[in-house]
């Protein structure tokens, strides 16, 4: 775990005078990504994280060719594939058809080696890390973001110039300062850790049906992630726990003959599909926290990193490039919030209605079993789809 140094690391405008101060709130991909780059661009950046690491999250552990791409421009590609399990192909259970589609470059990677890792490399960057940490947004104002800190030692108000909202789906605060535009709804996540013989390394396994979808692949540390978005709502209570309910759709597919030991406890999510807006003054907020739409073959990870760095090249780009951020009082924050909502909503539109379509398009068992057989004879129908969420 990385912690504060000393009491002084508590406030943000300790590494230095003259140039803009962020506090980033929360950990993930989408938090660490964002403070590296900010660091790489010369900002300030102080990262608050409610948990100790290394934590577990319901998440499904791969990243594609374009999140590959994505921690390349940050210069840690190279480590990031060193750290995981390479992905080469995908096996699918479609309409009781087995299938099989090989991929571009791509890893698995648990969410505690990925997490800790990338907070430690935003350490190094220079990143003053508070850990655990609990942050209350107490309001902005024309100069300033005031929070209230919350560690273990000490509890104290700081002020930054800018606040990055990175806490995930369960950031808590934002439906008060920015209500959703899309209310939470549709298929909710579920996900555990267990030891399968049979899912070999380097495949991403899934299989459909009418009540959601189920995804396996194995760690670099040898546990298979199994990660699932099920259906929420009317009666899909009374189709047993989610547990079950995963079991049940790994039973009825291709991958029926499964052995599940050893399993952790499994973790839920609230249901998947949501928005708000990306901004409010001195506010920005980035990754799930902005909005999510479950995810295909693990893309979640992939948007996270794309939308840290969009985020921060918009702020380096909105101060005049990072050879003006140590004039600090040539920038003015207080719409720089309203303007990256704007220019957010397109950023990953495509990719999430791509993977919106996709999934929905997949709970419809004359889809699924027309998909089948096209793809089980002419796999190459999928190339196109590929590219896509991989570009």
């Amino acid at each position: 775990m990385i912690r504060p140094s000393d009491s002084n690391r508590m406030t943000g405008t300790t590494q230095g005078s003259g140039g803009p101060t962020v506090l980033i709130v929360g950990a993930g991909v989408a938090g660490t990504v964002c403070g590296i780059r900010l660091r790489q661009l010369g900002f300030h950046v102080t990262i608050a994280e409610k948990e100790n690491f290394p934590r577990n999250k319901v998440c499904g552990c791969c990243l594609g060719g374009a999140g590959l791409h994505a921690f390349e421009r940050i210069a840690l590609r190279e480590w990031l594939v060193s750290q995981g399990e390479t992905t080469r192909v995908w096996k699918g259970s479609i309409g009781h058809r087995l299938i099989e589609l090989s991929l571009p470059d791509g890893i698995a990677i648990s969410r505690q080696t990925l997490d800790s890792g990338l907070l430690q490399q935003a350490s190094d960057a220079g990143a003053t890390v508070l850990q655990p940490c609990r942050v209350v947004l107490e309001g902005q104002t024309e100069e300033y973001a005031e929070v209230t800190l919350h560690t273990a030692n000490e509890t104290r108000q700081q002020r930054f110039d800018l606040v990055v909202m990175a806490a995930g789906l369960n950031a808590a605060g934002l439906n008060q300062a920015l209500p959703w535009r899309v209310a939470p709804h549709g298929p909710f996540g579920a996900a555990f850790h267990a030891d399968i013989d049979e899912i070999e390394a380097g495949a991403i396994y899934m299989g459909c049906d009418d009540d959601g979808y189920v995804g396996l692949v194995r760690l670099e540390d040898g546990r298979v992630d199994v990660a699932a978005a099920l259906v929420s709502g009317g009666g899909s209570a009374g189709a047993g726990t989610p547990l079950h309910r995963i079991e049940m759709i790994l039973r009825r597919s291709r991958f029926a003959g499964l052995t599940i030991r050893d399993a952790s406890p499994l973790m839920t999510t609230p249901p998947l599909r949501r928005s708000r807006p990306a901004g409010m003054n001195r506010l920005l907020v980035i990754g799930d926290a902005a909005g999510y739409v479950e995810p295909f073959t693990g893309e979640g990870m992939t948007w996270a990193a794309q939308s840290a760095i969009a985020a921060a090249d918009f702020l380096a780009s909105r101060a005049g490039g990072p050879s003006r951020l140590g004039r600090a009082s040539t920038h003015d924050w207080r719409r720089v919030g309203q303007d990256w909502d704007q220019q957010s909503r397109t950023l990953l539109r495509r990719k999430k209605q791509t993977c919106r379509t996709v999934t929905s398009a997949l709970r419809s068992s004359m889809t699924r079993r027309v998909a089948g057989l096209l793809l089980s004879h002419w796999p190459g129908l999928a190339k196109p789809l590929i590219h896509g969420l991989n570009r």
